[in-house]
């Protein structure tokens, strides 16, 4: 069973070049990005006094307003965001510049190798390599300007087997603490589960900070957590939408994806649980500042393929900067397939007429275009947020009957499992997306 997205490892390199060749519109030249090694390493501590922690930067408060990010950095600051969260170091050089000269923060990720990926902890000889790869990392990058703190690892329980893999975590954490004094230094597990914190405890006494990823569950985290043998302050590291392995599907097994406008009120709602949390939790790390393909293309990507921004973007520009864009995304209600919403389990016939429509709440229908598209649903679906491979295009005619709030087409002729996407293209580069999945079936 799937539990909680992160990035593969082969996946970062080309992902971060790609976000500095289009989505970083303020880029600095390279007289700005030599600047950058003169520049003093922050000090950044933990404070704790009564049971209550805080995070300070060269000692002033500083509370986590951060993404995981691979691209559009250049907005992070306009909407509030002070932190990027990296998964790997193969990442990592690139984003403590960039972040440098946007006035951001970084949290560096170090990823420890998974068991499920192919990984034995029983090599000693591999588990050596990977430990002295990681230090000649922190030795790199440790009196960086925009270095916040490290994260040793991103999920390394999920399907693993070999506990030695929290050696690795404590081995990479005590040579950071004897060498870097600046910086804390932590681990990220998916929701917390008081067995895996308990086996953290015991083998890695040099962390300073638990990281967890939760979704739907994030309201429970704060509770769990203060249930455990961890006593220290924690990170949410990713937090986002429902999951993918937490919603609905339909009888053939597809998911069932909320609309972007349902996954803003998601993101309102859950990001108070964490500021209610401050007494022990340093702060939090959206999911996804980008887009990628995983259950769909849409699912936790608060911008699309295109660049454009969805309603997830206006909420974080509220909870982290208190205001809202000038230019709201369009808020759109369930999209319908002849009338069914996507929980119907919808099956039609090859060849058949159909019909779909959707109710924009907010906006003008004059003032906004409307794309649709037909997909085969994924086919390559997989665990813990691995790449993912983007499913065929399905070549339709659209035809809408002069409404652009409806659109008509003929179901493909080949039996199969399909899904319709839209997307509602507004004011600016804003949008709105929801999708529909449907089954053909021969007459």
């Amino acid at each position: 069973m799937r539990l909680f997205p992160f990035f593969p490892k082969p996946w970062s390199l080309l992902v971060l070049l790609s976000s500095i060749l289009v989505g970083f519109n303020a880029q600095a030249d390279k007289s700005e990005l030599d600047g950058i090694s003169g520049a003093e390493p922050v000090v950044v501590q933990i404070v704790e006094h009564e049971g209550i922690f805080r995070l300070t930067v060269d000692g002033l408060p500083f509370f986590v307003k951060g993404a995981g990010a691979d691209r559009n950095l250049d907005q992070l600051p306009a909407a509030g965001a002070n932190t990027i969260r990296t998964w790997g170091s193969d990442q990592t050089e690139l984003s403590l510049d960039m972040a440098h000269t946007l006035g951001l923060k970084v949290i560096a990720g170090l990823w420890i190798e998974h068991e499920r990926h192919g990984f034995d902890y029983n090599d000693a000889d591999a588990v050596q390599q990977q430990i002295e790869a990681h230090k000649a990392a922190v030795l790199k990058f440790k009196d960086h300007p925009a270095l916040l703190m490290w994260m040793v690892g991103n999920e390394v329980e999920h399907q693993s087997t070999q506990d030695g893999v929290w050696d690795t975590v404590e081995a990479v954490a005590a040579f950071i603490k004897e060498v870097d004094g600046k910086h804390p230094v932590g681990t990220v597990t998916t929701h917390p589960d008081a067995a895996v914190i308990e086996t953290i405890v015991e083998r890695c006494p040099s962390l300073d900070i638990m990281g967890c990823n939760s979704y739907a569950g994030l309201p429970a985290v704060q509770s769990t957590i203060e249930a455990s043998l961890w006593k220290g302050p924690y990170l949410v590291t990713e937090w986002g939408p429902d999951g993918s392995w937490e919603v609905g599907h339909t009888t053939w097994g597809a998911e069932i994806e909320p609309t972007s406008s349902e996954k803003a009120e998601h993101h309102l709602l859950r990001y108070k649980h964490i500021l209610e949390a401050r007494d022990r939790c340093l702060g939090s790390c959206v999911f996804f500042w980008g887009q990628k393909q995983e259950t769909t293309s849409t699912w936790y990507g608060i911008f699309t393929k295109e660049g454009r921004h969805t309603e997830v973007f206006d909420v974080m520009s509220y909870v982290w900067g208190s205001r809202f864009p000038a230019e709201r995304a369009p808020r759109i209600a369930k999209l319908r397939l002849d009338g069914f919403v996507p929980e119907s389990s919808l099956k039609v016939e090859s060849g058949s007429a159909l019909e779909a429509s959707f109710l924009l709440s907010r906006g003008e229908y004059e003032s906004v275009s409307v794309v649709w598209e037909l997909y085969q649903e994924s086919s390559d679906k997989r665990t813990g947020g691995d790449a993912e491979q983007e499913p065929e295009l399905v070549p339709v005619v659209f035809d809408s009957p002069n409404r652009p709030d409806v659109v008509h087409f003929v179901a493909p002729k080949d039996p199969g499992a399909y899904r319709l996407y839209l997307a509602v293209r507004g004011a600016g580069d804003s949008v709105a997306t929801a999708n529909f999945p449907f089954k053909v079936a021969v007459p």
